[in-house]
């Protein structure tokens, strides 16, 4: 069962530009904790601007969905369900 599991699992290797991403991706969210773990207080402004800015993005969407009447759906369902059907 193992060896058909590791048959069927292809190894495959992210592009340069997105390994790029994740490794700067990770350095910033590694200084991000330090300075969190020194200043809880910047920690706090910082998730309060986050969540803030969270509310604003969700209440335009569904300010703009119930305008329009149509519900967001991602392209990647589309393509799943078209590659389903």
């Amino acid at each position: 069962m193992v060896e058909m599991r590791e048959e069927m699992e292809e190894d495959v290797q992210l592009p340069g530009w997105m390994r790029a991403l994740a490794i700067i991706v990770g350095i910033i969210t590694i200084i991000a904790a330090v300075v969190a773990i020194i200043n809880p207080l910047i920690a706090l402004r910082t998730l309060v601007i986050l969540f803030s800015v969270s509310l604003l993005f969700i209440g335009i969407d569904r300010l703009a969905t119930g305008i329009s009447g149509k519900p967001y759906r991602l392209v990647a369902h589309r393509r799943a369900r078209a590659a389903t059907a």
